[in-house]
């Protein structure tokens, strides 16, 4: 009841600033510049890499970063992000960007999360919980304003001794060309490969997963946006309670300075 009352909250929220407020061309922030950025979010599913990970119906996140330039070294940035989702896990990223010939960025960095126990969870069915782990990443991506904007990236938990490929392709539409002058639509979709080794705290097991998404959404003011957007995946896991098919909507809220 908690998280649906939170959600209704935050839709309301959402749809009345958008109604209220227009929406001029965003200001980029100079590079030079330390830029903050967040995002809060009501999901109505649970779901990482393709699996639901929790039995209990919707969850509130909210992640802040602190970005900055590195002095002498043109095109480059290193930021630092925190990650709240409920009291189901947090998560501590430490990361950097470079660029890459003008075609994209280069982005690498490490995360640091900590599992709530005090949450229902499907482990045992499908998804390994553990109280900390560590996440290695590296990745490239396009620059906004691609035909197409493509991305790949790499994860390897040290832990769980899981390596994670994710490739993803996003494409935005303009909503004046929709039929919808104030809006825009964002679509992304995105294949993943999964392969875990032996560990101490889960078996070998590997699986495929895709998904897409499609949201509705509205800047608001010079660094502000808000969505709301219909998400699906799939994955091939094969384990009870987590394979197969998901649907689930989201409300979202994104800010940077």
């Amino acid at each position: 009841m908690k998280n649906t009352l939170t959600a209704l909250a935050l839709a309301v929220f959402t749809a009345g600033i958008a109604h209220a407020q227009t929406a001029p061309t965003p200001v980029v922030v100079p590079s030079s510049d330390i830029s903050v950025s967040g995002r809060f979010s009501w999901e109505a599913k649970n779901v990482f890499r393709g699996k639901e990970r929790s039995s209990t119906d919707g969850l509130i996140q909210s992640t802040v970063s602190v970005e900055s330039a590195v002095p002498g070294f043109a095109g480059v940035s290193a930021y630092v992000s925190y990650f709240n989702a409920d009291n189901f896990e947090r998560t501590l990223n430490i990361g950097g960007r470079t660029d890459l010939n003008g075609v994209g960025t280069i982005e690498f960095g490490v995360s640091r999360t900590s599992n709530s126990t005090a949450v229902a969870t499907l482990a045992g069915n499908g998804f390994t919980r553990i109280n900390n782990s560590r996440e290695f990443y590296v990745g490239i991506a396009q620059k906004p304003g691609s035909f197409i904007r493509a991305s790949a990236f790499l994860y390897y938990n040290t832990d769980l001794k899981q390596t994670n490929l994710v490739v993803a392709g996003s494409k935005d539409f303009e909503g004046k060309n929709l039929g919808i002058p104030g809006f825009d639509l964002e679509t992304k979709a995105y294949v993943g490969l999964v392969d875990a080794g032996n560990s101490s705290y889960d078996v070998a097991n590997s699986y495929i997963y895709v998904g897409a998404s499609a949201d509705v959404t509205r800047a608001i003011g010079t660094g502000a946006k808000v969505g709301l957007g219909l998400n699906w995946t799939y994955n091939t896991d094969g384990q009870a309670k987590t394979d197969g098919k998901t649907v689930w909507l989201k409300a979202y809220a994104n800010f940077k300075f």
